[in-house]
C-alpha cells in the first residue's frame, strides 16, 4: 500500500509540475507577443511553434517590400528545414541568411532570411523575402 500511495504521490508532483511549466509557458509566450505587437490569435500558433509542434507561421504576408513576416523557433533551424526543400545557404552576414537551389554563391540568391532582434525563450520573429512564406517549405 505504501508503494502504491508512493507512486501515486510521484505521478501527481510530475502533472503539477508539467502543469506548472504549460502555465507559464502561455504567461511568457503572451507577454512578448504583445510587446511585439501580437495578440491571443498568434498565441496558440506560437506556442505550436515552441513544443516544436509546427515550424512557423506567416503573421504579415508581403506589404509590397518583398517581405512576409513569420514567427518561428527562437534557435535558427530553418536552415535544416530549408535544405531538406533544395535550397542551401550559401552565404550568411550575421542575422542574415542567403539562400539558392545550386549552392554555389556564384548563382543569384532565391530569397534570404532575416533573424529579428524581437525574439524570447519561446520563439523569434523573422522576415523572408520574394514572396516566400514559411508555409512554403513544410
Amino acid at each position: 500500500m505504501k508503494k502504491i500511495t508512493k507512486i501515486a504521490l510521484s505521478a501527481v508532483l510530475i502533472i503539477i509540475i508539467l502543469i506548472a511549466y504549460f502555465v507559464s509557458s502561455v504567461q511568457g509566450t503572451y507577454k512578448y507577443l504583445v510587446q511585439y505587437g501580437y495578440g491571443k490569435e498568434e498565441l496558440s500558433k506560437t506556442l505550436a511553434v515552441h513544443f516544436g509542434l509546427s515550424k512557423g507561421f506567416t503573421v504579415e504576408e508581403d506589404d509590397g517590400s518583398g517581405f512576409s513576416t513569420f514567427i518561428g523557433d527562437h534557435n535558427y533551424i530553418y536552415k535544416g528545414l530549408f535544405k531538406k526543400n533544395g535550397y542551401f545557404e550559401f552565404d550568411r552576414m550575421g542575422t542574415v541568411g542567403y539562400y539558392n537551389k545550386s549552392n554555389d554563391e556564384k548563382d543569384p540568391r532565391d530569397f534570404l532570411v532575416s533573424s529579428t532582434s524581437d525574439w524570447c525563450h519561446w520563439f523569434r520573429i523573422y522576415r523572408i523575402s520574394d514572396g516566400y512564406k514559411i508555409e512554403d517549405f513544410e
